[in-house]
């Protein structure tokens, strides 16, 4: 595999690439935050494309996303062209990055014109239960505009995340500038002023569980870089690490289990947050608790990547950020990355987790 594709020993801080998109993101959180905030959408799409395909040929025209699409597809028929798919990866990633700016101006009475609900029964039915609704999302397309989506329709909700500025500490040697310092801190504002609660994933869970008890939403993903324990489950071609902490959460609770995505097709001016039907917990006869929990996430993982297989371009970005922090992530999430002398250990990664969480 050619060394570009390959990208063992790629030390990002030396690249000039970075410097512009550093120096790009600090304008457009900073000064452009409150200009583009308000500009009409049909004037946000011209521009995300174009910023799109900026980022696009600073990355050498997507060659790292297109081996993570051919790793993830193997055999199988693409939904499209692989040109196509890693181009609107990339405009997609920067309309959803411009969507962020526009956090704090939307409103029970604006989300209308950025988000439509589909699969609302679903979530009602599950609440009607009493035990709480978990929305399971991966890092598939805005999926962050689910808690605007709901918070702004009345749902209370918590979201179980990890805040922004964590990957600065998490990244320290590897990718981390002062300025992308300053863009994670101003995201992290923008993102809290979502009407949601915030659960930082590293610190207790005792939120999560009273969230669910006293019978509100809980957001969390299922392909998140934390926890103390993994299962593997097939996604598409690949085996992916997946942490056991949402099915624990699942199965201690009794909550409903709603896989969800964000789904924004070709120009479309907004966002279909598309709430699944709910998937029940199955008891595996002669399984221990290991081989239970992992069918169960299994089985919800065949959902999300279903959607996977049918609109890649909305998981690309996620999938090439997941490779390029493989050497310092506990759990690489797929594991047939190319291979790297600079992986940390599992306990450093551990370790430097936890004092990271620690300090945010």
């Amino acid at each position: 595999m050619s060394a570009n594709v390959s990208d063992a020993g790629t030390r990002w801080w030396r690249s000039p690439s970075i410097l512009v998109k550093d120096l790009g993101g600090l304008a457009l959180y900073y000064p452009g935050q409150a200009f583009v905030a308000k500009m009409p959408r049909n004037v946000v799409r011209p521009l995300a494309k174009l910023g799109g395909d900026f980022v696009r040929r600073l990355a050498d025209d997507g060659e790292q996303m297109r081996d993570e699409l051919r790793r993830l597809f193997g055999d199988r028929s693409l939904p499209r062209s692989a040109d196509a798919i890693v181009r609107d990866a990339y405009r997609q990633a920067m309309f959803n990055e411009i969507e962020v700016l526009r956090y704090p101006h939307l409103s029970p009475e604006t989300i209308d014109a950025t988000c439509v609900i589909d699969g609302r029964e679903h979530l009602d039915a599950a609440l009607e239960r009493g035990k709480g609704a978990i929305i399971m999302i991966g890092h598939f397309g805005a999926n962050q505009m689910i808690m605007p989506a709901l918070g702004h329709k009345g749902y209370p909700m918590s979201q179980l995340s990890a805040p922004p500025p964590v990957w600065a500490d998490i990244l320290r040697e590897t990718r981390t500038t002062p300025l992308w310092e300053q863009v994670l801190e101003r995201r992290w504002e923008l993102e809290k002023r979502l009407p949601v609660e915030h659960i930082n994933v590293f610190k207790f869970l005792r939120p999560a569980f009273a969230c669910l008890q006293e019978n509100r939403v809980l957001g969390l993903a299922f392909d998140g870089g934390g926890g103390k324990s993994w299962t593997q489950v097939r996604f598409l071609e690949r085996v992916a690490n997946v942490s056991v902490q949402p099915m624990q959460l699942w199965r201690k609770t009794g909550a409903a289990m709603l896989p969800t995505v964000v789904v924004r097709e070709g120009n479309a001016p907004r966002h279909r947050v598309i709430i699944g039907e709910p998937v029940t917990w199955e008891q595996v006869a002669s399984a221990d608790r290991k081989e239970e929990t992992q069918h169960n996430m299994q089985r919800v993982v065949d959902v999300i990547a279903s959607w996977v297989e049918r609109h890649p371009d909305h998981y690309l970005q996620f999938m090439l950020m997941r490779r390029r922090v493989r050497t310092t992530d506990i759990q690489p999430f797929f594991t047939d990355y190319p291979e790297t002398d600079e992986a940390m250990t599992t306990e450093a990664a551990a370790q430097r987790l936890r004092e990271a969480g620690e300090r945010t």
